[in-house]
């Protein structure tokens, strides 16, 4: 059986040193970052929403977000998220087809909710017209 020295020769001490002073050490890198614009977001052109050929799928997820940030009520967007009948009265009496209306199908919700607000004041039901005032006064922002 051998057995071997566990100190350290010098020469094996001197190459161990010499790595670690010959180590690079990287330029600590230190920027001033004040004035200078990490995130922009960049401005949108944000036109108002033509309610008078607006799918009613879009319709939802419009009116999801305005209750989502407290802009409009939960009245309201009950009303906005509603399927359309397949059929409907228009202020005037005539019967109105709206089977042919799909989720993805340009509608005029504005001139829809126009006629049911006034055939809601005409009947007298007061909840039902202020519930359809607020729907108009989301419309029309």
């Amino acid at each position: 059986m051998e057995i071997t020295s566990l100190r350290w020769s010098a020469n094996l001490l001197q190459r161990e040193n010499s790595r670690n002073n010959n180590r690079i050490e990287k330029p600590e890198q230190q920027e001033n970052r004040h004035g200078q614009i990490i995130f922009q977001v960049p401005e949108t052109d944000e036109s108002p929403v033509d309610f008078s050929a607006i799918s009613p799928r879009d319709l939802r997820a419009l009116a999801l977000e305005n209750y989502q940030a407290g802009k409009i009520d939960q009245e309201t967007y009950i009303t906005l998220s509603e399927e359309l009948p397949h059929h409907a009265v228009d202020a005037q009496g005539q019967l109105i087809d709206l089977s042919q209306v799909t989720d993805e199908t340009g509608f005029d919700f504005h001139d829809y909710y126009r006629n049911q607000l006034d055939i809601a004041m005409s009947l007298g039901d007061a909840h039902r017209a202020d519930v359809l005032r607020s729907v108009m006064a989301f419309l029309e922002i």
